[in-house]
């Protein structure tokens, strides 16, 4: 899941963007992280939030066929979306609260200890972006990272950390959850870089079903974008569980 804090951001850093990606812990991008792997073997069948199993969870990771289903295709999104080659770029570090570290690592290259699969990168407008990366874990992985990230949107309502070297101040916001994955967080988060002026508000989508995660990153390019990103994030979670499923 990448999107790129741009403009204003880009041209206070003196780079192209900033990457949306997640990661567990702490902003440092993690070295070990396995990319366009999948396990040979799919994972059991798996119910909704809303009728749980009663049998043993699944333990063996998506495959790279599952995960690939999951993915958003620009015939599944609204008209005036078109498909995009995202940018990378640096993480943000040196994060001040430790409670906040699971929030802030949603910003993250890199995710220690998942297979990354394939993303989807979308833009409307030349301003608004929309990404999604489809993860996956082995054993009980993919749950501590969700449970983990739901700890902290429990305690965390800001943080500072750097990006280039340059001091980022970032306050947290809950958002509904869409339905139909077995756990889910939203979230907004609003960074801004006092020194440059610049300010911007990331909405983000953390869902989990079976041993796959969603990461999906809406960044809009004004507040009146925000109203859309329930019904994206419907639309993404809808077509995570079924390829998850699939």
């Amino acid at each position: 899941m990448r999107t790129r804090i741009r403009h204003g951001l880009a041209a206070a850093l003196v780079v192209s963007a900033l990457s949306l990606t997640a990661a567990c812990g702490g902003g440092e991008a993690q070295d070990d992280t396995k990319k366009d792997k999948a396990a040979d073997k799919p994972a059991a069948g798996q119910t909704t939030s809303a009728a749980p199993s009663t049998a043993p969870a699944a333990t063996a990771p998506l495959t790279a066929a599952q995960m690939k289903a999951g993915v958003l295709e620009l015939k599944d999104l609204p008209s005036g979306w078109k498909a995009v080659k995202a940018d990378e770029g640096p993480n943000l570090t040196k994060v001040d609260k430790p409670e906040c570290l699971p929030i802030a690592g949603l910003f993250a290259e890199k995710l220690s200890g998942a297979t990354l699969g394939a993303s989807g990168d979308f833009e409307n407008g030349g301003a608004t972006t929309l990404n999604q990366k489809v993860l996956t874990f082995t054993g009980t992985g993919a749950t501590d990272f969700v449970t983990k990230l739901g700890g902290a949107l429990g305690s965390c309502t800001g943080f500072g950390a750097t990006a280039e070297g340059m001091k980022v101040q970032a306050t947290v916001e809950k958002l509904t959850v869409p339905q139909g994955a077995e756990e889910a967080h939203a979230l907004r988060v609003k960074l801004s870089i006092a020194e440059f002026g610049y300010a911007t508000e990331v909405n983000l989508l953390v869902a989990r079903q079976g041993t796959g995660v969603i990461r999906l990153a809406h960044d809009p390019a004004a507040a009146s974008g925000h109203k859309d990103f329930d019904a994206l994030a419907k639309i993404a979670t809808d077509k995570f569980v079924k390829g998850a499923k699939s």
